[in-house]
């Protein structure tokens, strides 16, 4: 009866480590994924590509900046065409992953901004801001921010 607990409990324990193991592999994937989605964001948006500068964003994102009136899909993007056409000053942003969290079609992205604006090659301007990005996974299987809320640090 004892070979049996022993037995029994090694079962249990390989179980229980394998399942650990495949949330830290799933968990590793997540931050990957979307650690790309934002390398190729930034890099889309650091070139002034429109398109894909919003193909990220949903067409029913709700975005919400502290102190900024909400924001959807159309108002985004028509900023984007705005900061883009100026041909004096160039922008950079960076970004920091902080926290992933993904369950099915759905996910949350902790994420810290770093914002660059130059006038003729000088820097005039930098900011840095915190945000929530969710995350829906859409019919194409594309994953797209659908709500996101963001505030400066100070």
């Amino acid at each position: 009866m004892k070979r049996f607990h022993y037995v029994l409990f090694l079962v249990l324990m390989s179980g229980l480590l394998g399942s650990l193991n495949l949330y830290a592999a799933n968990e590793s994937n997540d931050y990957a994924l979307f650690e790309k989605l934002f390398t190729d964001w930034t890099l889309a948006f650091n070139q002034k590509k429109l398109a894909q500068t919003c193909a990220l964003f949903s067409k029913d994102l709700k975005a919400d900046f502290q102190g900024a009136p909400i924001k959807s899909y159309d108002s985004i993007c028509e900023g984007f065409k705005k900061v883009f056409r100026q041909k004096e000053k160039r922008y950079h942003y960076r970004f920091k992953i902080n926290q992933v969290y993904r369950s099915g079609n759905l996910a949350a992205v902790r994420i810290t901004w770093y914002f660059l604006e130059y006038k003729k090659g000088r820097l005039i301007s930098k900011t840095q801001d915190e945000g929530l990005d969710v995350f829906l996974k859409d019919s194409n299987h594309q994953w797209k921010i659908v709500n996101y809320i963001a505030y400066p640090v100070v």
